[in-house]
């Protein structure tokens, strides 16, 4: 096997060549992905650690099949190794994005390459696509060709080589007090008042808020456990366990909340009795009145036309959840206590989501020192 240097657009363009079974002449053509000026060294040193992992690898040239088809095997392969949800948001942004594109390319799997793929993403940025978007299904191309490094189909994973988009900043938004306490006052009515209350009280994930139970309610001891959830991409799906290990919390049970929850246990016994053999059966905390589970996209989709319904400042369900930790941190609580009480794995992902809130600390402390010193 011989590799050598050419160029093709003004890129470095590596030329691999193997004599096959047959004794016929294989070539395969990789772009390096580097402009001629300046990058003669560095495409050598690119070519000569190719031809390395093609020579000690047992991948075959001539081995042909469309990376269309290798994807689609792929999906079946990883359909009995992951959740439910995550094989349905797999399936569907792989068959948006990626097939979309590459269906009438009719580009093998051994002629991918990193070009490829980086004019994919390039593709969806210039229509407007969001970069937040676009490594998603970054991560879905890049799970499928490692397993295709793996399967020794290829000897290197082309993904690994292009330039991904930046990741876009998220700035939460939250209502203040105020805002919560007219929002409450607003959806007291609504069947889906439960959930919103609670929310607002515990910053809890829309998973965490359908999974409660009434057993995870201890009235005795006044705590509530968040130890189970329910999801929903496509298929509603409940889950006997939390998003991590962080998630597991058990927090006090407010007075307020725990007066609450008791005239919402009599009022779900009376509606039990109310509509007999009709009422859906379950341990389920919010429900609606004839015990029917809310699903979690209608409580996102239900609560921004509420929102509308009432004047309030358009926020994400979710929103509630950053709503909550902010209050709790404009009390004076720090990262670390917020991040244990939301379920966060990591005080970075609480100090990254707040950084804004911090922002009226540093102007306290910058106010402080500008009433301490003086310009001359």
């Amino acid at each position: 096997m011989t590799a050598t240097l050419h160029i093709k657009n003004d890129i470095f363009q590596m030329v691999l060549s193997q004599i096959s079974a047959d004794g016929k002449r294989k070539q395969k053509w990789i772009s390096t992905g580097l402009h001629t000026k300046g990058n003669k060294r560095k495409a050598e040193s690119v070519m000569k650690d190719l031809l390395l992992e093609y020579e000690n690898s047992t991948v075959v040239l001539s081995k042909d099949i469309l990376f269309t088809d290798f994807i689609l095997d792929w999906l079946e392969t990883i359909k009995n190794n992951v959740e439910v949800n995550t094989y349905e948001c797999y399936k569907d942004i792989i068959s948006r994005y990626v097939l979309t594109y590459f269906n009438d390319k009719k580009t093998t799997l051994r002629q991918l390459e990193p070009i490829h793929i980086q004019q994919m993403y390039n593709h969806y940025i210039q229509q407007g696509l969001s970069p937040t978007t676009v490594l998603k299904f970054h991560a879905n191309v890049r799970k499928a060709l490692q397993h295709a490094v793996k399967m020794n189909l290829i000897t290197y994973n082309p993904a690994d080589r292009v330039e991904k988009p930046k990741k876009q900043k998220f700035n939460a938004s939250f209502y203040d007090d105020e805002q919560i306490n007219k929002l409450l006052s607003a959806l007291k009515d609504e069947p889906m008042y439960s959930a919103v209350l609670l929310t607002s009280f515990y910053g809890l994930r829309r998973s965490e808020i359908l999974g409660l139970r009434w057993q995870d309610v201890d009235f005795k001891n006044k705590t509530i456990t968040i130890c189970n959830t329910v999801t929903e991409y496509k298929t509603v799906v409940e889950k006997k366990r939390t998003k991590n290990q962080s998630s597991l919390r058990t927090l006090p049970l407010v007075t307020e909340i725990e007066n609450y929850l008791i005239q919402l246990q009599k009022e779900q016994t009376d509606s039990k009795a109310y509509f007999g053999d009709e009422y859906a059966d379950n341990d389920f905390v919010c429900k609606r009145s004839n015990g029917e589970a809310f699903r979690p996209n209608y409580l996102t989709e239900r609560f921004g036309k509420l929102l509308k319904r009432h004047g309030l400042p358009k926020i994400r369900f979710h929103d509630l959840r950053h709503s909550s930790a902010s209050l709790l941190l404009s009390k004076g609580f720090s990262l670390k206590e917020i991040g244990e009480w939301l379920g966060h794995a990591d005080i970075g992902t609480t100090a990254n989501i707040y950084a804004h809130v911090q922002f009226k600390a540093k102007q306290g402390m910058a106010d402080s020192i500008g009433n301490s010193l003086k310009v001359s």
